[in-house]
């Protein structure tokens, strides 16, 4: 499944691959593929499970039941999954469809994000749609196209940009950061988070910095 050099330990047991150092392989069907080095899949990929430690591409379409990225990951074709983690850098340069999406790190996307769940703690931007039946975000969020959801929850902690929001239920607040210091009553430094919106539509709407026309 690709050529053999010094800088890769390449292992491939019942449909699974593993990749440590430097490698690729073809795309194809696979059990499990693991990347803790720097690797890429050459094709669309169809796996059970894909985990990323390291640096890892996938040049085409991937369907996977989980994902698992924990270092940078690129995938240049759609990507569709059950779940999708990120406590990395991960990059979709199509459209992105998942049960839950889950992220710690940074997530951008280049299309729409179709989703049951979705949840960020990180950075986040999609060029396209964000669509959920529920949406937790935090940290610093850029949608360019319409976030639509059941439920939509936004703490803010920086300059966010949204450029329409419509559901049932929109909470947005800002993300208070005083802690311990706040608590003493003690005077603590922190950039108000900041939500631009072109328009805002739901049946119960609540609002902390926000601008919205």
């Amino acid at each position: 499944m690709g050529c053999c050099d010094d800088e890769r330990k390449e292992s491939q047991r019942e449909g699974s691959v593993s990749i440590a150092g430097a490698g690729k392989v073809a795309g194809g069907a696979y059990h499990t593929v693991k990347i803790s080095g720097s690797g890429r899949v050459e094709g669309d990929l169809v796996a059970e499970e894909l985990r990323i430690a390291g640096t890892g591409k996938v040049q085409g379409a991937a369907k996977v039941r989980e994902i698992v990225v924990s270092g940078t990951a690129r995938f240049e074709g759609p990507v569709e999954a059950e779940a999708l983690q990120v406590a990395g850098a991960c990059k979709v340069e199509a459209g992105l469809s998942a049960k839950e999406v889950k992220v710690a790190g940074v997530l951008k996307v280049e299309g729409s994000v179709k989703a049951h769940y979705f949840k960020t703690s990180g950075g986040l931007k999609v060029e396209g749609d964000l669509e959920a039946e529920i949406v937790a975000l935090a940290g610093k969020v850029t949608v360019n196209g319409l976030l639509s959801a059941d439920r939509v929850e936004m703490k803010l902690e920086d300059s966010s940009f949204v450029r329409e929001i419509g559901g049932e239920v929109i909470e947005i607040r800002r993300r208070r950061k005083g802690g311990f210091l706040e608590e003493l009553g003690l005077p603590f430094f922190r950039r108000p988070g900041k939500l631009q919106a072109s328009a805002i539509e739901g049946d119960e709407v609540y609002l902390e910095g926000t601008e919205a026309k």
